[in-house]
């Protein structure tokens, strides 16, 4: 391969990329934007799920523990959360799920995303249920 070549495929390689990030974006912004106030605190468990999953190793900060001690801690609200969601969704709910769990498992800085789950997880666990209802929203955007 000579060098226009390899500069051709380099530069078409370089607007892929920046056409997916743009694609991914979008996506993420109009995902957000459908989500009911009400909606936040179960989209806050499952991305808080996600990062508890897969913050491991490689530099990434853990969310396990937090994550853990948030189930406990919150365990009405989220049941009500995850009551609230069965109703609005019906039967598409496993459908709705897999979108929200696949947006939050699809990165493209896992090691930024683990970073702000820690931080969220944590400030969430020291928030009481009705402070975290009210708040769900912008720790969710933190995530996001």
């Amino acid at each position: 391969m000579n060098i226009n070549h390899l500069v051709a495929a380099s530069a078409a390689a370089a607007l892929a990329v920046i056409g997916f990030t743009g694609l991914a974006q979008a996506k993420s912004q109009a995902f957000a934007a459908t989500v009911q106030p009400n909606e936040s605190v179960w989209h806050l468990r499952a991305g808080l799920n996600v990062a508890a999953l897969s913050c491991r190793g490689s530099g990434r900060e853990k969310v396990a523990p937090a994550y853990s001690r948030l189930l406990s801690r919150h365990r009405s609200l989220l049941a009500s959360s995850y009551a609230l969601e069965q109703r609005r969704h019906g039967s598409g709910l496993d459908r709705h799920q897999t979108q929200l769990y696949n947006r939050f498992a699809l990165q493209r800085s896992p090691e930024r995303f683990c970073a702000s789950a820690a931080d969220v997880a944590d400030q969430a666990v020291s928030m009481d249920s009705s402070a975290l209802a009210k708040n769900a929203g912008s720790l969710l955007s933190r995530i996001d």
